[in-house]
């Protein structure tokens, strides 16, 4: 039944469909035929056709995320890998198809006759020609096969240049990358030289997740305390997707990032753009009250001034003493790990590549993450969506500032960033110092947010450390934030402020002992 549409049309296409009556006659036995079918099943024909044509449509060179019209030597290794493997398979499903149809018609039974067919029992020489041929083929794909695995797994060529080395840690659900020859951390957006080889260490940080660029290299996957490797190289400068191709909860499929080839020169730009500090805002716009607004509600879990000497390391710590701090207490941790958002200004996408960065999409992000990507720990676990619904105990106003403040984090004119660095003997507003810098992780009674209240912090230092005043052991903890932790409270999370400077640091202390 089903045969006879498309034995019609191959007619047509032969040139035997000679007039229209032929043609008419042809179209309403066929629809005749169909309507004879149960509805579903001519339901599932009906769907047959567009899925079909979407499944080809990924396959196309030109889709961003097809293996084919590959960027980069290792995808274009696997490309070639796969069309090899692929027409020996179509090799051998056409000989075993057509020995099938052979001998179901050579050998089918006959109305006109009852007699029995000659009976085989057995042919030596035909059971070992079909036991040695698979044998051949298989070898022939494995040889290829392994020798393009190991190449991989040998770490990336110096031949081709100075490796560059990145570090790529999955998330759920985003993905973390560290240069830790130029100490620079970044997310969701990965940034490499043209026609240099990068050599990655791939990390999980909760469950197995896998990377995948199917223009530039293959998929590895991402195991929990089991580092893996993988290398690439970007032939062609231009922008290309990446996406994690393993299950790994209910964002998965959101779960994505982008990355951009750029020339030796402009790689280099970036990297030195990293290093720069932001301009500060200007007081009393939106910028700077946005900034005020972030370090009150989103700081805690995300850092954004990544630039100064020795902020690597500290973001490293900080990220693994907030997913400990998180693992920890499930349940009521109001701590996440969170992307770095150093130079987020500068970035193309928002929350993992799903969508364009600009101050709408942003706004829309922060209020209710959720319409975007749901899920996100973000909402479950931060303080500021403590509510009802879900969604930010912010007004509009409040997150449009937020949102513009983050637009403008972008490689500045290398001044000192004076909203942090209160160092130049002007008289420093300690509430806002301390608002700006210290209240996402701690309040000024005796709640406890991330870190301890500080109601009666100037009595308690005096009392802590025996041989230290309530300013010299606030200094030190000021200076040295893992120098005194409190009992239940989680080291590496706080960030060192010697970049206060030594008026602004005066400042905060007198401020802090003025809590009761």
């Amino acid at each position: 039944m089903l045969y006879s549409p498309i034995f019609a049309v191959g007619i047509c296409l032969s040139g035997n469909c000679h007039n229209l009556t032929i043609q008419r006659f042809t179209y309403r036995y066929q629809m005749h035929r169909i309507s004879k079918l149960p509805f579903s099943f001519r339901t599932a024909l009906l769907l047959i056709v567009p899925v079909a044509a979407g499944l080809l449509a990924a396959c196309t060179p030109e889709n961003n995320q097809s293996t084919f019209g590959t960027a980069g030597p290792v995808a274009s290794d696997q490309a070639d890998l796969f069309i090899f493997i692929f027409w020996i398979a179509a090799v051998v499903f056409i000989l075993v198809e057509g020995a099938i149809i052979y001998a179901a018609i050579r050998y089918r039974r006959r109305s006109n006759s009852d007699k029995l067919p000659y009976q085989t029992h057995g042919n030596d020489k035909l059971e070992i020609t079909w036991t040695i041929i698979p044998v051949l083929i298989l070898l022939v794909i494995a040889i290829p096969t392994l020798t393009d695995i190991w190449e991989q797994q040998n770490g990336a060529p110096t031949d081709r240049g100075e490796v560059l080395n990145v570090e790529a840690i999955g998330h759920q659900w985003w993905f973390e990358f560290r240069y830790p020859d130029h100490e620079v951390i970044t997310a969701n957006e990965l940034h490499i030289p043209v026609n240099r080889p990068v050599g990655f260490k791939l990390e999980s940080e909760d469950v197995i997740h896998s990377f995948w660029v199917p223009k530039i290299a293959g998929k590895v996957d991402m195991v929990p305390l089991n580092d893996n490797y993988l290398w690439m190289m970007g032939d062609e400068v231009g922008e290309y997707y990446g996406q994690c191709a393993e299950f790994c909860g209910i964002a998965h499929a959101h779960m994505r990032f982008r990355v951009f080839v750029h020339t030796e020169e402009d790689f280099n730009a970036w990297i030195s753009g990293m290093h720069t500090a932001s301009d500060p805002p200007t007081a009393g716009s939106a910028e700077a009250s946005g900034k005020s607004l972030f370090a009150g509600n989103c700081s805690s879990c995300h850092t954004v001034d990544s630039t100064a000497p020795g902020s690597y390391a500290q973001e490293i710590s900080s990220q693994q003493a907030r997913w400990n701090g998180w693992v920890s207490d499930i349940e009521n941790s109001g701590i996440v790990s969170a992307p770095n958002l150093t130079h987020f200004g500068t970035r193309s996408t928002l929350a993992a590549g799903i969508k364009d960065l600009n101050h709408e999409s942003l706004v829309e992000w922060i209020t209710d993450p959720s319409t975007i990507k749901i899920g996100t720990r973000m909402q479950d676990h931060a303080a500021v969506y403590n509510t009802a619904d879900g969604k930010a105990k912010l007004t509009d106003a409040e997150i449009s500032d937020i949102a513009t403040y983050l637009l403008s984090l972008k490689p500045g004119s290398g001044s000192t960033d004076q909203a942090m660095d209160m160092s130049s003997g002007k008289d420093v507003d300690a509430v806002e110092l301390f608002t700006t810098n210290c209240s996402a992780c701690h309040s000024t009674g005796d709640d406890k947010i991330v870190g301890p209240g500080l109601a009666g912090i100037g009595e308690r230092a005096g009392n802590s450390v025996a041989g230290l005043s309530a300013d010299e052991y606030l200094e030190q903890s000021l200076r040295e934030p893992d120098a005194f932790i409190v009992d239940g409270f989680t080291p590496g999370l706080m960030p060192n402020w010697d970049k206060l400077g030594d008026d602004s640091i005066d400042a905060l202390i007198t401020y802090l002992k003025t809590l009761k």
